[in-house]
């Protein structure tokens, strides 16, 4: 029985937005094919259809996850003042919704460590969506083009730093971590 075009772009996307959730939350080590086919509803086998290795679509969710998490911030700017706008994007990134649930949250922060020791076309997709991620920080900065860039990569770095470390730490340090990274200078 042939799959119709608009039903196998379906299939596809599901199993885009299981893979990039899954990454979020395992990482890559933790994430398998089978494991992904499966959130998707589908079979193992139906896999290849789709992607040509493991790493395609890895990518593919890698690419995913950036736009998710950059969305709703571009939105953000579009609607609001820049300093509310990062304000809310601030209070966002390190609240106790994004930290809690990883599949979620800012690949950055949820997938670093693994990207460390990923190949070629992983780190490509990976870097690009941090440069997407920089771009969209940048829109809600005032000052000259390389001004709103530089503080955009400050400030994206130090939350990034507030995320891992709280994710990775005792309840204390935690929140000595994030009090200490929420208010905006």
């Amino acid at each position: 029985m042939r799959v119709s075009r608009a039903a196998m772009e379906q299939s596809h996307e599901r199993i885009v937005e299981g893979a990039s959730r899954l990454l979020r939350e395992r990482g890559f080590e933790k994430t398998s094919v089978a494991d992904v086919m499966e959130a998707a509803g589908l079979t193992h086998g139906g896999f290849y259809r789709h992607f040509e290795t493991k790493d395609a679509l890895l990518a593919a969710a890698i690419r995913a996850a950036f736009t998710q998490v950059t969305g709703p911030m571009q939105r953000n700017v579009q609607e609001r003042a820049p300093l509310e706008a990062r304000v809310a994007y601030h209070n966002y990134y390190l609240s106790d919704e994004h930290l809690g649930f990883a599949g979620a949250a800012c690949p950055v922060a949820t997938l670093a460590g693994d990207m460390a020791r990923a190949g070629p076309e992983l780190k490509s997709s990976f870097g690009n969506g941090i440069k997407q991620m920089l771009e969209t920080v940048a829109l809600a900065h005032a000052g000259k083009n390389e001004e709103r860039h530089t503080a955009a990569a400050r400030e994206f770095a130090m939350l990034v730093g507030a995320a891992v470390i709280a994710r990775a730490s005792d309840p204390e340090t935690a929140k000595r971590v994030l009090d200490a990274c929420r208010p905006l200078a």
